[in-house]
């Protein structure tokens, strides 16, 4: 199966030159859809015609973004210069009461 998921543009960069190894999104009902072996499609929010497609090859779920970053080095999930800085810029995107509505899940991807 494919899907279809939309990046800022640090992120899709950062997959596509092989920093980012896992990408990071709340287990709501869409992502509860992916398996091992689909493909992604991710456009580039600043170019939305920018696309790169990845293989699924690890779905890893956690209760928070605390818990996935104890068990996965938090730079696979793009660059950062401390836990605590991590921990800040993913919750820009995601607020606490999503996280613990949802929990958390690590994409892990290759670029096909």
């Amino acid at each position: 199966m494919i899907h279809e998921m939309k990046l800022n543009e640090n992120a899709f960069l950062n997959i596509k030159n092989g920093i980012k190894k896992f990408e990071l999104r709340l287990n709501d009902e869409k992502r509860q859809k992916l398996s091992l072996n689909d493909n992604i499609k991710f456009h580039n929010l600043n170019n939305i015609d920018e696309i790169i497609s990845v293989k699924i090859i690890g779905l890893l779920r956690y209760n928070s973004f605390k818990d996935l970053f104890i068990d996965i080095d938090y730079n696979l999930c793009g660059p950062a210069n401390s836990l605590e800085e991590k921990l800040e810029r993913v919750h820009i995107f995601y607020t606490t009461e999503e996280e613990q509505k949802y929990g958390i899940l690590a994409i892990k991807i290759e670029l096909i």
